[in-house]
């Protein structure tokens, strides 16, 4: 049986994504799926979710990059079908070519009658949003014991990255305080950064497509974590602190914690490592 290349977009607006449903006259007519389509012969994966989701959405897209890939077998022919991390660069999302399309989050998805590829897809979603919010618990964790934001996200993966959670915490400890006090770029978006280079990075300096490949996976993290936060810029992050924020790390008592809002950068941190973690095909 022939099997075709296919990608499909991943398209998040916050904690939701967006699906469409398979018009009829269609294969799988009804059937809910990731924007998408076939790769042309002599197109990358990025360019052809590009000119797909600009013809099926009216949009033209960034692609940050593969998040997971499948191979699975339809009656008709046999797909190997790629998840792609995307972002509306410009334009407004149109349907165009299916029938209904909506944003809407992993348990809302669940209710919907998938394509039995984009089942698959939605399955692994799934877990990675159950171990973010397990890691992010764990950063949370580590954070209220006085780890700085870069350490307490870091260590929250040490099970995964396979080092002791000492060693991680002297890798931390110069990144907290937007880098050594200088309130300039997160702790927490550092924190993320550096587990994922742990766990999935390069270590050939003359691997380009692997240093690609990595690069733009941590500006989707960064991508990401601006549309939660609006910035990745420690000072501004704590813009809304009373008084003149200090280049020394303050002591951590009750009224620290109260009014410091640190502790929901870390949690996304953390999570967002989960999210961008490769899947096994």
């Amino acid at each position: 049986m022939e099997t075709i290349e296919v990608v499909a977009a991943l398209i998040r607006d916050r904690d939701t994504f967006l699906l469409c449903r398979r018009p009829q006259g269609k294969a799988r007519a009804g059937l809910w799926e990731f924007p998408g389509g076939k790769v042309e012969q002599g197109e990358t994966k990025d360019a052809a979710i590009l000119r797909e989701c600009r013809e099926e959405l009216g949009v033209r897209l960034v692609s940050f990059g593969p998040l997971m890939a499948l191979t699975h077998a339809y009656p008709e022919v046999t797909v190997h079908l790629t998840l792609m991390d995307c972002r509306v660069a410009e334009g407004v999302i149109t349907r165009l070519e299916h029938d209904d399309m909506r944003f809407v989050t992993t348990a809302e998805a669940a209710a919907l009658a998938l394509c039995p590829a984009d089942q698959s897809f939605l399955a692994e979603l799934s877990a990675r949003e159950s171990a973010g919010e397990r890691h992010a618990a764990r950063a949370r964790e580590l954070f209220g014991q006085g780890c700085n934001c870069a350490q307490a996200v870091l260590c929250a993966y040490a099970q995964e990255i396979g080092l002791p959670e000492r060693t991680l915490r002297r890798l931390g400890s110069s990144f907290g305080g937007g880098m050594g006090g200088l309130r300039a770029f997160c702790g927490a978006a550092t924190g993320a950064f550096m587990a994922l280079g742990l766990l999935e990075g390069y270590d050939d300096p003359h691997d380009q497509e692997a240093k690609k490949a990595h690069y733009a996976k941590i500006r989707s993290i960064s991508e990401a974590f601006c549309q939660e936060h609006g910035t990745l810029c420690c000072r501004e992050l704590l813009a809304s602190l009373p008084g003149k924020l200090q280049s020394d790390p303050l002591p951590r008592t009750q009224e620290y914690y109260k009014i410091r809002p640190c502790v929901r950068f870390v949690e996304t941190g953390a999570k967002l490592v989960s999210r961008f973690l490769k899947a096994e095909e």
